[in-house]
């Protein structure tokens, strides 16, 4: 079982650096932090979520959020919308070109994905998608082992 984890591990980790080399044009010219771009990716995810749900969805504190959000509004890739059915609730959604700079860098990811899946049989995809569909499953696991654990502390 150790042994075949490490096999794995290894195999994702040629994935990981035969995959990025053609992406890191795409994703090195984003003048944004890290923090930043995944603020982003998840508002043009939620789209419409508040700064709180955004800070529970990225595991980070309000306060965090709250200068992210700032600094992303600055460069015209969010804005905040008031709640039109409860106007104490604010709402962070991309711009125009906060959605269209997330979009494009998920579309160079999934056109690289596209171009491997695209190589296998038939026969090797429905693996692929089974070993996905274990490993989605346990992750949904874990995150709900640790909100009861943080429930409970």
């Amino acid at each position: 079982r150790v042994q075949r984890i490490q096999r794995i591990l290894g195999c994702s980790e040629a994935i990981i650096q035969k995959t990025t080399t053609g992406r890191d044009r795409a994703w090195l010219s984003v003048e944004l932090t890290m923090p930043q771009l995944k603020t982003l990716i998840c508002v043009r995810k939620t789209n419409g979520a508040t700064s709180g749900q955004i800070a529970n969805n990225l595991g980070v504190a309000l306060s965090t959020i709250t200068g992210i959000v700032d600094r992303l509004a600055e460069q015209g890739l969010v804005s905040r919308h008031e709640d039109p059915r409860d106007r104490r609730i604010t709402r962070v959604l991309p711009t125009p070109r906060g959605q269209q700079l997330v979009d494009g860098l998920l579309q160079v990811r999934n056109e690289a994905i596209t171009t491997i899946l695209s190589r296998l049989t038939s026969e090797q995809l429905q693996t692929v998608e089974t070993a996905f569909q274990y490993l989605t499953e346990a992750i949904d696991q874990i995150t709900s082992e640790r909100k009861n654990e943080e429930a409970v502390a």
